[in-house]
Formats: C-alpha cells, structure tokens, sequence
C-alpha cells in the first residue's frame, strides 16, 4: 500500500521560478482531449481530461491513502479543478495540495467546503522572484486563506513552505524574502520574539515549526530536478549507490496518463507504462517497476535518472 499518489492534472503554470522547469505559459482554455501522441518536452502545456481522472482517481484508491494533484503545474489552473475536487468526495482518497498560492481568493471557499482536503502546502518560496507589491499581494490572500481555515476548518494542516538554505544563483535574494516574509507572518500571528521567525534559524531535521493550531511554517533546502542530459554522463561519475522512497511510499501519474516511480521525474524519463492501457496494480508489477524496487531496498540506484538524482542522497 503507497502512502501518496502525484496526479499531475496539468503541467500548466503562471508563475516563472528559476528553481522550476515548468516555467511561464499562456493559459487559454484547454483541449479537453489529451493527445496520448503529444510530444515529451513540448512548450505546450496541457491539461488532464476528465474521463482520464476518473480513472487516476479510482485506481489510485486502490492503492493510496492521499493524492497530490501536481507533478509540475499550478493545479488550480485546471478549468475542472473544482470539478475535480468534488470528484474525490466519492473516493476514500484525500488530497493534500500543494500550490502557489496566486489563485487562492478564487478557489480557497471551494477548497474550505471540501471533505477530500486534508492538507494545503503553499509554495511561498517562489514569491521571492515576484516583484514586492505582487508578491506580498500573493502572501496577504495565502494569510488570510489560513485564517479562515483555523476558523472553519480547525482539521486541515497547512504549511507555509521557504527556501532558507542551500548555495544557489539567487539565494541572498530568497534571504531577502524570507525576512519580509517572517515579519508579516509574526505580524498576522502575533509571534514576535519566536526563535521560529529567525532566517537563519534552521535545521535539516527539523523543518516543520508550529505557528498556530495546524498551521506550520516549513523550511527546507533548494534541490535540483534530476535529467538525464545534465552532468555526470559517464557511469563512473554517478552515483550508483543508495534509495529513493519512489515505489515505496509514491507513484506518479502524468498529465498524459503514463506512471512514473517518483515524483520529480517530470519528464516521463523512467516510464513504467500507461494508465490508460493498464492498470495501475499491472504497472506496479511490470518487470521494470520490480527491478527499480529492489534496487532500492538493496541501496543500488539502477536506473540513470536515479544516478543522476541529487535528491537521493538525502536519504542515508
């Protein structure tokens, strides 16, 4: 049994983080016939239909907890997102959402009014880029979802999640945001004086600090997606040993229906097969899926990608 299945619903998204390869693309309304022929890498977003999420949802019910809705992509973007939302009502499956926050004054009564929510993950890191007025304009409506929801939904657990640590282009710039960030999360909490609040308070084993009933502000480090095309391309130069969570704890379905081990492989690169001609029960038994699990309960990264993924190396 997975804990958490990544449903990429689009990989659409109107912010443009240096940090992220989905990047800034136009959003009119979408066809709602994904094309199982569009080409990998293409610049043009789509979205995931809605007969194709119908059976993502009930075949991850057959094997997971939660669901995400995101790979890459801002999931609110998706002109079925309350639709889909809605849809999850029907299954045991509960979501826990991660978004940039740029859309919350429109879907967040939705999202209040949802018996699938169980978490809501902002990506506050990312306003660092944005200009000031727009950015503390993202960060005043992502407080104010919060405090509606300590109000009315004492159960939902929300995260306020940054980037404080790690050696990157633009990282005195994300401290710089961290600072203002902080003050007006201290100002809307009354937390002034809290050890929390310090920029440079952090620990990797210790990310997740309270702020008020469920509401946690998570800290973290930057990390790279992993491609196959970067660096390291000869074997010995790779990092051939050590384990991934992916097909232990998560799978990952993209918009276009092919299964995925891990959740940052957004390029369909280690493809185990496709939802929409099998199962999800027959695609976590393929050949492929058995030998990258084992490899990973052994400590052997068997699969290029894995090689070349940065994010392994934190688990020991």
């Amino acid at each position: 049994m997975l804990n958490s299945i990544y449903i990429e619903i689009t990989d659409a998204c109107n912010l443009n983080c240096s940090f992220c390869p989905c990047g800034k693309t136009a959003h009119s309304p979408c066809d709602r016939s994904v094309a199982k022929s569009a080409p990998t890498g293409s610049d043009a977003r789509r979205f995931m239909d809605s007969a194709l999420f119908e059976r993502c949802i009930q075949q991850a019910a057959l094997h997971a907890e939660n669901v995400y809705f995101h790979i890459l992509g801002e999931p609110t973007l998706h002109p079925g997102f309350v639709h889909y939302l809605k849809a999850l009502e029907s299954t045991p499956l509960k979501l826990n959402l991660t978004t940039n926050g740029s859309t919350i004054a429109r879907v967040g009564k939705h999202l209040l009014q949802s018996g699938a929510l169980r978490q809501v993950n902002f990506s506050t890191h990312a306003y660092g880029e944005l200009g000031p007025d727009q950015a503390q304009a993202y960060l005043q409506d992502v407080l104010d979802f919060c405090q509606m929801a300590l109000a009315e939904r004492p159960d939902l657990y929300l995260n306020l999640r940054l980037w404080n640590a790690g050696d990157f282009p633009d990282a005195d710039r994300q401290r710089d945001w961290n600072r203002l960030m902080l003050a007006q999360v201290a100002q809307t909490f009354g937390l002034h004086g809290k050890d929390v609040l310090d920029p440079e308070h952090f620990c990797s084993r210790h990310k997740s600090f309270p702020v008020q009933g469920r509401l946690y502000l998570h800290q973290d480090s930057r990390f790279e997606w992993p491609r196959l095309d970067e660096r390291r391309e000869a074997r010995d130069e790779r990092c051939v040993q050590g384990t991934c969570h992916g097909l232990e704890t998560h799978v990952g379905i993209l918009h276009d229906g092919r299964v995925v081990p891990c959740c940052l492989d957004y390029q369909g690169q280690i493809t185990l097969g496709n939802i929409q001609d099998q199962s999800l029960t027959e695609i976590l038994k393929s050949p492929l899926a058995q030998n990258l699990r084992e490899g990973f309960q052994k400590h052997e990264l068997r699969h290029p990608l894995c090689q070349n993924c940065s994010f392994c190396r934190r688990f020991k």
